[in-house]
């Protein structure tokens, strides 16, 4: 990860350069968790009559895998750098 991403992340994460990798792995906890949950509120509401909201909550499953998935590669970069 190039330095100056790395002052960007922990600005927006609101940490120091130090404390980066701890912070974005909690991120990439949270954003786990959170896909988690999502993924059991799809599976229970499978039998919903209202495809839209089914459509709508797998659309928004996909997006936060995805997220995740720019938050561990922004974390492996970091860690390949130090």
């Amino acid at each position: 990860m190039r330095p100056i991403d790395m002052v960007a992340w922990a600005e927006a994460l609101g940490v120091g350069e130090l404390e980066l990798p701890w912070a974005l792995s909690s991120r990439v906890r949270l954003v786990e968790e959170l896909h988690a949950e999502l993924t059991k509120l799809r599976v229970g509401l499978s039998d919903a009559p209202d495809e839209g909201m089914l459509a709508s909550i797998s659309s928004a499953s996909r997006a936060l895998g995805a997220a995740g998935d720019r938050l561990t590669d922004a974390l492996s970069d970091l860690r390949r750098e130090r």
